[in-house]
């Protein structure tokens, strides 16, 4: 075994108080905690995101908690009581997406609580978050209330980008085809909603696409490319597309809505809805 040389481990003792004495000495009134002590919160910096919504209530008085992540500090303008807050939106399809007069209890980065939602039984709801900060929004559709005959949305897929963008929606109970497919056009059937990122109004600028019903018309048309009872694809936006602040960016929070194309509601009851990000 090697021996060490007492006078070698002499000499670096040496230099090593040498060299803490010639070091700049911290400034007074700094404390340096022990390292297992130090807490370095990992910046926050992603996009929202709803993992889940909650509801509970009868149909005049719903409440819903918003679960996910990133939605950031509470605004200056909540809570709130009978409010239409940009930050945080409730649409009810049936209505033609009108914003939902609300009650917001309570914000934060996890978590936001509504009051005072009302529904139909068998409406369809898109609830959109956005966060400031980052300058994005998330979103979150569906029935509040179950609904045996309205269609079922399993998946959305996206490919394409801009004017070109195909959407394919998967799942059950779309009806067949209607007259429409094969034409650049709108129907009662379908709606494509953006909630614009890149929009010169607070809270992302939400517009629609591909539907025409009882309330509205959408000012931008969209491809019937196919359809049958568990699929639709629909690509390429009309010629609209580009006005205003019509037109998608990359991360954009989307929703699409159907309704059977059987049904007789002209867009109002008996569709569902489900939301997705276009791809960075």
């Amino acid at each position: 075994m090697r021996q060490l040389d007492p006078s070698a481990a002499l000499r670096s003792a040496a230099c090593a108080v040498a060299l803490l004495a010639s070091a700049e000495p911290a400034s007074a009134g700094v404390t340096f905690p022990r390292f297992r002590n130090i807490q370095v919160p990992a910046p926050r910096y992603g996009l929202p995101h709803i993992d889940n919504v909650q509801f509970s209530g009868g149909s005049t008085g719903i409440t819903a908690t918003i679960g996910g992540l990133n939605f950031g500090a509470a605004p200056p303008d909540v809570p709130c009581t009978a409010c239409t807050p940009l930050e945080v939106q409730v649409l009810d399809i049936a209505a033609d997406g009108t914003q939902q007069t609300i009650n917001v209890t309570a914000w934060s980065d996890t978590s936001i609580t509504l009051t005072g939602i009302v529904a139909n039984p068998g409406d369809a709801f898109e609830i959109d978050v956005y966060n400031d900060t980052v300058g994005n929004a998330a979103a979150w559709g569906g029935l509040i209330s179950r609904d045996k005959a309205a269609p079922k949305i399993k998946s959305i897929q996206t490919s394409g980008s801009g004017q070109a963008l195909t959407v394919t929606v998967n799942g059950a109970g779309f009806g067949p085809a209607p007259a429409e497919v094969g034409q650049n056009t709108t129907s009662p059937y379908f709606i494509f909603s953006d909630v614009n990122n890149a929009s010169t109004g607070y809270g992302g600028e939400r517009w629609n696409a591909g539907f025409c019903g009882t309330y509205e018309c959408d000012g931008v048309s969209m491809g019937y490319v196919s359809w049958t009872d568990t699929q639709i694809v629909m690509s390429t936006f009309g010629s609209e597309y580009g006005q205003e602040d019509w037109f998608i960016n990359p991360q954009d929070a989307f929703c699409v809505a159907v309704w059977p194309s059987t049904s007789n509601s002209n867009g109002t009851t008996g569709g569902t809805a489900k939301c997705s990000r276009l791809a960075k």
